[in-house]
């Protein structure tokens, strides 16, 4: 090839913006352009004196373009076909190939010239084409309402089922290319339009009317009775290419859908607003939009009043700062939180609320609040009931420990006594010595009346465990007035005197509570120091939690070492009951009775004038 020439085809290849690959007549490559390196990867050191196979994606391909005799078609265009190409980096594309044979002056063959066009993207448009007449098409069939479609001629071009459904037997014979004339004919004539009468003076005028609103659509739907006691909505819209877009809409459905809605609407209000739940809806700026009846009761305000108004004017001031961050914290993330609130009602009980607050996104972007409020209180009461239930049991279990070793020694005690003299009284009669006899006996009475004091307390210790269920308003000064006049002729016997202070109501079983004042005020006067009269002072302090009632005397007191024991069944510090009697179960009586009412006694351990005893209960709230 000359010079001139060789250069002028460089040029020409160098600026074509296709691949160019010039192989020789064994396919092997000779030069590439620029084009070539940009599309396959490969720079033309890389691929030169290579065979022409590298380029393509597979043999299949490559063979392909070897289906035809390039010697019997040189100098023509020898082939001309897609194929699938691969690129340096393993990545494939589809091309349009053209060859050219390239001739020597006696007309053999030199070589090809061959241009790669790149049409993946033709191909991906192609694809993409098709794919959207499906969808158009699926989409289509899909809609549910009548939809129909036609040219500038009036001529029907395209329709779904939904349109062929709706014209009734008249869509039978529906078909592309029929004009909105014979369709509108076929359809009166079918029936469908039960107000028009066919033959009648007003039908022709009908239908005029129906093509007029065809060929100039107002954008307006127009509905009308239809066959069977149904409603048709009709809607013509012009196009912007002069076709001209038909709906045909059954709306006897939609109306009753509509209906349906509105129920539920109906429904969904009157259920807000009658649910015990409290609801209200909230806009970003924290300001309420709605609120149901049982919130604004819970307010105490009219729903109109709270619209609109700062949600947090209605949250107590202590709550107010930690809940707007709650709020402002939520996320698409995390968009729900929950909270219990406390608050006190006028009779001084609790009153508690679970509250659920969520938020409400539109992707990134905050809607509303949500918060809804439900009365727990009862829920609070059962676990408090649970709580002390546990206790209860707890306590029970203890006693019935307690009651346990006492049955194993304390009764144990005057058996072995009603034993011994037992025997003792056989041998005396056996030897026939009787001067020992009345002694014995005595001794054996003895031992039968402290086992039945015993038997009884222990009794009477088991059935108090049992009795706790009572509970009421009770007023200590009752209780202790009613304690004292029990006690009237063993008070008068020592001359015993009190001092009262103001005592508080608390919540509890009366008899209970009397029987463990009684036990208190007892045992001050029996352990009195010989030779003064007992003074009894009841006194109380109250805070925010607990009531503390204080039984304080000026008797002979109690050893600190003992404040604990000296409330266990069965435990006596003083063992002759000549001067001191009882079995022990009194203070174990009162500290099961102040145990059941959730509260405690004990010695106050720092007095040392004479024996002082706290019972602590709850604060009634």
């Amino acid at each position: 090839m000359p010079i001139a020439q060789k250069h002028f085809v460089q040029a020409l290849c160098g600026s074509f913006p296709d691949p160019v690959v010039i192989v020789d007549s064994s396919r092997v490559i000779l030069f590439a352009n620029p084009a070539t390196v940009k599309q396959f990867g490969y720079a033309l050191d890389e691929i030169a004196n290579l065979p022409e196979r590298i380029l393509y994606a597979s043999d299949q391909d490559y063979d392909s373009c070897l289906s035809r005799d390039w010697r019997e078609r040189a100098g023509e265009d020898v082939c001309d076909g897609v194929h699938q190409y691969r690129r340096k980096d393993g990545s494939v594309f589809s091309g349009r190939l053209r060859v050219t044979a390239v001739t020597g002056e006696d007309g053999a063959a030199l070589g090809f010239i061959g241009v790669v066009h790149d049409i993946s993207d033709l191909l991906e448009l192609d694809r993409e084409r098709k794919k959207t007449a499906e969808m158009f098409d699926a989409g289509l069939q899909a809609i549910p309402e009548g939809f129909a479609i036609f040219d500038g001629q009036e001529k029907l071009i395209a329709f779904n089922e939904a349109y062929r459904r709706v014209l009734g037997t008249a869509g039978h014979g529906l078909q592309a290319g029929m004009t909105a004339e014979e369709i509108l004919v076929a359809v009166h004539q079918a029936g469908n339009y039960p107000f028009v009468p066919i033959g009648s003076p007003d039908a022709s005028a009908w239908i005029e009317r129906r093509l007029h609103d065809f060929r100039h659509p107002s954008g307006k739907a127009h509905v009308f009775p239809y066959g069977n006691g149904r409603w048709l909505q009709a809607e013509n819209l012009k196009a912007g290419d002069g076709n001209t877009v038909a709906l045909r809409i059954d709306v006897t459905a939609l109306k009753e859908a509509e209906l349906a809605l509105d129920r539920q609407r109906l429904e969904y209000y009157t259920l807000v607003q009658n649910i015990p739940d409290f609801i209200c809806r909230i806009s970003p700026d924290l300001r309420c939009t709605f609120v149901n009846r049982t919130y604004a009761e819970f307010v105490g305000k009219p729903a109109s009043e709270l619209a609109g108004k700062p949600f947090l004017d209605f949250v107590p001031e202590r709550d107010r700062e930690r809940l707007a961050r709650l709020l402002k914290n939520l996320s698409p993330e995390q968009p729900i939180f929950a909270r219990e609130q406390r608050q006190q009602l006028a009779d001084g009980g609790d009153f508690w609320i679970f509250w659920s607050n969520m938020a409400v996104f539109d992707g990134d972007k905050l809607v509303e609040y949500i918060t809804a409020g439900r009365d727990i209180t009862e829920l609070k009461r059962q676990q408090v009931r649970i709580a002390q239930q546990s206790a209860e049991l707890k306590r029970k279990n203890e006693a019935l420990n307690q009651f346990t070793g006492t049955v194993s020694h304390d009764l144990k005690a005057p058996l072995r006594h009603i034993s011994m003299f037992s025997e003792m009284i056989c041998e005396d009669v056996t030897s026939g010595n009787f001067e020992e006899l009345p002694v014995y006996a005595y001794h054996l009475r003895q031992s039968a009346r402290r086992m039945d004091q015993l038997i009884d307390s222990l009794l009477d210790y088991a059935q108090i465990a049992d009795q706790i269920a009572n509970w009421q308003t009770v007023s200590m000064a009752d209780v202790v007035s009613d304690a004292i006049l029990n006690l009237d002729s063993f008070i008068r016997e020592a001359g015993a005197q009190f001092e009262f202070d103001v005592l508080p109501q608390v919540k509890g079983d009366p008899e209970l509570l009397k029987r463990l004042c009684q036990n208190l005020v007892g045992n001050a006067i029996k352990y009195r120091r010989e030779g003064i009269k007992p003074v009894i002072r009841i006194y109380c302090e109250k805070n925010d939690h607990w009531i503390r009632i204080y039984f304080q005397d000026n008797g002979i007191g109690v050893d600190p070492r003992f404040a604990r024991k000296i409330f266990d069944v069965l435990q006596r510090l003083h063992q002759d009951e000549t001067t001191y009697p009882g079995t022990g179960i009194g203070l174990a009586l009162a500290k099961r009775i102040a145990e059941s009412h959730n509260g405690s006694i004990e010695l106050d351990t720092s007095f040392t004038q004479g024996a002082r005893f706290v019972l602590a209960l709850p604060h009634m709230m």
